[in-house]
């Protein structure tokens, strides 16, 4: 068999030759003469060009992509800076708070505008007199059981949440509500939940970072921690 035949039988993979170039990359400056027989499509147009041309069409498209990604840091150190902004903004605005009222109307305001989040809801463990965005749960209420998995994780959990879900945390005003994100709140011990909600889908989504959203958490709870008594633990411990 000669060495057309064995190539046809393809006993020399692509791969293999790809890795014999690659092995020896003076091969084609001691064998000009098979260049005279490559035929190099254009990734475009799909002509044929030289070898020349096809390589500066490749760097062209990696300084392309390399482009792009830098452009894609960019946007997103730009972002990472605005969320810190907002924040740091956010952290002094709570520690001015004089009051429980304080907190939640600060929290409202805050979190509506400068995180953009249609609806905003405390829900507390414990007993309190409800108001505007603070409702409480009473720490023997059966619900608590599908929150467990979010206290033992401590981690938030964004997108779209279930009826039931839903209801129980926005009531009639979260009909609208189409992503949302719940943020355990804890500080030596489980507080409740923060819940943000949408009208957009794809604001709160499944997969995208949460560190930040994590941050603005401890810093809720925080300063929530300050004026409300230690809650009762039930329910919340048989998911521990």
């Amino acid at each position: 068999m000669n060495t057309a035949d064995r190539l046809e039988s393809k006993e020399i993979s692509a791969e293999l030759v790809a890795e014999w170039l690659r092995l020896h990359p003076n091969f084609f400056r001691e064998h000009e003469e098979v260049l005279d027989g490559l035929n190099i499509p254009h990734p475009h147009t799909g002509e044929a060009v030289s070898l020349l041309e096809r390589l500066v069409q490749r760097q062209r498209d990696k300084v392309r992509e390399l482009e792009s990604r830098q452009s894609d840091m960019l946007k997103a150190a730009r972002d990472s800076e605005y969320v810190i902004a907002r924040l740091h903004h956010l952290a002094l605005e709570l520690m001015s708070c004089d009051s429980l009222d304080d907190v939640v109307g600060t929290c409202n305001h805050m979190l509506r505008g400068d995180f953009m989040a249609d609806n905003v809801v405390l829900r507390l463990v414990g007993h309190g007199r409800e108001r505007d965005g603070l409702h409480f749960i009473d720490p023997d209420d059966k619900y608590l059981k599908q929150l467990a998995t979010l206290f033992r994780k401590r981690q938030p959990v964004c997108g779209r949440l279930r009826p039931r879900q839903q209801m129980f945390l926005f009531g009639e005003e979260g009909t609208s509500i189409k992503s949302a994100v719940l943020i355990p709140l804890f500080e030596a011990r489980e507080i409740g939940v923060l819940a943000l909600g949408s009208e957009n889908e794809a604001r709160f989504y499944p997969g995208m970072g949460t560190l930040f959203i994590g941050q603005l958490g401890g810093l809720v709870a925080r300063a929530l921690a300050r004026y409300l008594e230690p809650p009762l633990h039930s329910s919340l411990e048989m998911g521990s």
